[in-house]
This record gives structure tokens, sequence and C-alpha cells, in this order.
């Protein structure tokens, strides 16, 4: 399978399918696209429509959305959505919560690998977004202590819902933003976590700059 994606210190929606490729040990060719340049423009459109990163290439067709690359992966990696039935409700509940809503905190808290504890200046509806992600994230654990499943992800063990909020655990990390113990230590399994790690560490090592991500202060 071939991956396509973005800058990793910027790209949110890129993360997701590669640290759960990563993870889950699934094989993939990676290609990585610099956003915002006349040469993504080009290459992706020969690839996908929508003209967005990611884009996973199977021999089955083409996916061109985190949730769709995810979603036909794990018809092949079952493993990947937790195997007890009403956790995977909920875990595919959370996922389409990210996918579809928490539009303040991704818009005013960019994505930014490079970002660490940085000064922002958070608005009520992005404060309102965070409550909203920390009630989510405590009712998963929650239900998953309950069915006995305690290794510290939202679900149990690691699983596609915490793909999908691992750019929100990097945003968090990113600015200077007050959370309970509970997200804390959750943001502090997958900041432990190899294959966030690794995500985080190739960000690091990219030097472009992108102005319109770079938000916040030290």
């Amino acid at each position: 399978m071939h991956l396509i994606i973005g800058n990793q210190n910027y790209s949110s929606w890129s993360m997701r399918p590669w640290v759960a490729m990563t993870y889950f040990g699934i094989p993939f060719k990676e290609t990585k696209l610099e956003l915002d340049t006349a040469a993504f423009v080009e290459e992706i459109s020969q690839h996908s429509s929508a003209g967005t990163v990611p884009v996973l290439i199977t021999e089955n067709g083409t996916a061109t959305d985190s949730l769709s690359i995810l979603e036909t992966l794990a018809d092949s990696y079952p493993t990947m959505w937790p195997s007890d039935p009403a956790l995977k409700i909920m875990a595919r509940n959370a996922v389409s919560y990210m996918h579809s809503g928490f539009f303040a905190l991704r818009g005013e808290m960019s994505m930014n690998c490079r970002a660490n504890q940085r000064l922002l200046v958070i608005t009520l509806a992005c404060r309102s977004d965070i409550d909203k992600v920390e009630a989510l994230w405590a009712e998963c654990m929650s239900t998953a202590a309950k069915a006995g499943q305690n290794q510290g992800y939202l679900l149990g063990e690691f699983s596609i819902a915490d793909a999908f909020f691992a750019p929100v655990v990097v945003r968090l990390r990113g600015y200077k933003v007050a959370v309970n113990a509970a997200t804390q230590s959750y943001m502090d399994t997958i900041l432990g976590t190899p294959a966030v790690m690794a995500w985080i560490a190739a960000g690091l090592a990219e030097t472009t700059i992108l102005q319109e991500d770079e938000v916040g202060y030290d």
C-alpha cells in the first residue's frame, strides 16, 4: 500500500493513518508532499480529486480521507477497532465526533509538533471544545474500565480512536492549556506511544515553516 501524506509537523489528518498503520505494523510505502506549494497541487491531483492528504492507494482502489483510509484498513485488520461490541460502538462514535466537530479547537490551535507549551489566547469557543474533548475521553476510559479494559488508551488497547485523537494531544501539549489529571494521564500515554513518538520526531526534523500554522508564542 502507498500512503501519501503532508508535512509531518503540521498535517493532523495525515498523522492519523500513519500512526495507526505504524502502530499495527501494517506495511506501506510513504510519499510526503510539501503542503501549500504548486508541486503539491500538481502531485496530489494525480491521486485524488479532493486535492487533500492523506491518500491511501491500495490494490482495490484509493481512499482519500483519514476516516475512509482507516475504515478500509480495518476491513483487513479488524483489531484496529476494539473487539468488545459496546466499546467498538463508542470508539466509532468518538471518531465520528472528532471527524466532524471541534472546529474552534482545530481552527485556533494549529497542529504543530514544534510547539511546546506556547502561550495562546484561548477563546471561549475553543475552551468549550477542550472541555468537550476531556469529557468524551473520560467517558470512553470510564466505560472501558468498567468492561475490564484499562490499558491507558481510550477504549482499552490502542485503536483507531486513539489515532484520531493523537493530533489533539499534540495540540494540547503544544499550547499552555489547563487540563485535568485524567486528561494529562491519557496525553502522557499517547505521547509515550512509539508510533506517535516516531511521527513527532519526523515532524521535528522538518525545516519547512508554514506561517499560517505558527500560532502562539514562547
